[in-house]
């Protein structure tokens, strides 16, 4: 693993490489913007980085560069270069090829909230407002956002949510003045903060039965159903509902429109009987809980 960043906290290389810049020139003040573009190179192009940090196309030969003067192997190297053809590929079929190899190098990736920060999951809408924020745009004023959140927040609560998110640097106000979410997407992913993301299943626990107890026209589909099946086969659901999250995941990442709508999905799949044995049960209680998945558009 790279020493300056971890490069599978990142789904857009362009971040990944300022990000880099930044944590290296601080533990080695020689290395600028002007010094990268000497390791590339391009000793006559200063502006390079800051190019390519804005948008500018990179080339193969410039990737295979960017790879051995940061030191990427394995598969931080594959990783990397899936990265550039997700930001770069000119076709829908390339993108989606590009974030399969992202799925398959990093089963998640999503930025990681701090782990300090159990105050953003312990209250459900921080993670809905974060959404709604690719869909509408809010700015001090949040009147408007009050009345269309589902179910209801009061104004006071959310100008609360933004401050939270503000401070966690999970958003900025754009040149308009309106709240954008700074991240791909959220995840909490440790298993000893399970307690953190325990409380905030229990929260959609209870939105989903307000969703279904609600006479709105807001768009739900709810389905549940009990079964009998052998070992082999629950190993078999279980699967596919991993393979439905990653979809999900998926659909969501390549998403290339502009976001209308928020959606919220809870999969819930359990077993109605207790196993008799410790062994068995010691495996259940010392596997984490699910991860939280918050996407921001």
């Amino acid at each position: 693993m790279n020493t300056f960043v971890n490069i599978f906290e990142f789904t857009k290389f362009r971040k990944f490489l300022a990000e880099y810049q930044e944590r290296r020139q601080a533990a080695e003040p020689s290395f600028s913007r002007t010094e990268f573009c000497n390791l590339l190179g391009l000793p006559n192009t200063r502006s390079y980085f800051n190019d390519v940090v804005q948008g500018k196309r990179v080339t193969d030969n410039m990737r295979e560069r960017f790879i051995n003067v940061i030191g990427l192997k394995g598969n931080e190297a594959r990783y990397f270069e899936a990265m550039v053809d997700f930001d770069q590929g000119k076709t829908a079929q390339v993108r989606e090829a590009a974030f399969d190899a992202m799925m398959r190098l990093n089963k998640n990736p999503q930025a990681i909230v701090d782990p300090d920060s159990y105050e953003f999951f312990g209250n459900w809408y921080n993670s809905t407002v974060y959404a709604i924020l690719e869909v509408m745009d809010v700015g001090d004023d949040v009147s408007e956002l009050a009345a269309k959140i589902f179910p209801p927040v009061s104004e006071k609560r959310l100008k609360a949510s933004l401050e939270l998110m503000q401070k966690m640097s999970l958003v900025r106000k754009d040149e308009r003045g309106f709240w954008k979410p700074t991240k791909d997407s959220l995840a909490t992913v440790q298993q000893s903060k399970s307690q953190m993301v325990l409380q905030f299943q229990k929260q959609c626990l209870e939105l989903s039965k307000q969703a279904l107890e609600s006479e709105g026209s807001e768009s739900r589909d709810m389905t549940t159903f009990t079964f009998a099946v052998s070992k082999k086969a629950q190993k078999q659901v279980e699967a596919a509902a991993e393979k439905f999250k990653a979809q999900v995941r998926r659909i969501v990442t390549v998403d290339a429109e502009k976001p209308e709508v928020v959606e919220h999905v809870n999969l819930h799949v359990f077993s109605n009987i207790r196993e008799n044995s410790e062994n068995d049960a010691g495996e259940r209680s010392a596997r984490p809980f699910e991860k939280a998945l918050i996407q921001g558009g």
